[in-house]
């Protein structure tokens, strides 16, 4: 028994070392929520998770440079490390089916972005 919880604490230290340096995008059908990393770091890993009913095509830019394009099949959730090199902040754009896009704030926390009217 003490050996599970001593396994099921490690792992816990582990998850809250990997979401430090994470950002977790999750979309949804008419939202998407965002949950980022409180430490600014040049080298960052975003994590997709589409909840939503369609497949959907994103991109990751900054200063309107292409950093990655990213296809996650419904239901599914993929991830992409990032290195940005500059001061400003990375934009996440749903392509297919468009969606308004997130600026990726670092230490923002929690926050949702609605569908545009």
């Amino acid at each position: 028994m003490k050996i599970l919880m001593s396994l099921l604490f490690v792992t816990g230290l582990v998850m809250a070392q990997v979401r430090v340096e994470t950002f977790i995008i999750q979309i949804r059908d008419r939202s998407m929520s965002v949950l980022s990393p409180e430490k600014v770091n040049k080298k960052f890993t975003v994590l997709v998770e589409n909840q939503s009913l369609s497949d959907q095509v994103v991109k990751l830019t900054v200063k309107g440079k292409i950093l990655k394009y990213v296809s996650i099949k419904s239901g599914r959730t993929e991830s992409v490390e990032i290195e940005n090199n500059t001061t400003s902040n990375v934009v996440f754009v749903p392509v297919s089916p468009a969606f308004q896009e997130a600026e990726l704030i670092f230490g923002k926390k929690a926050y949702e972005i609605p569908s545009k009217k």
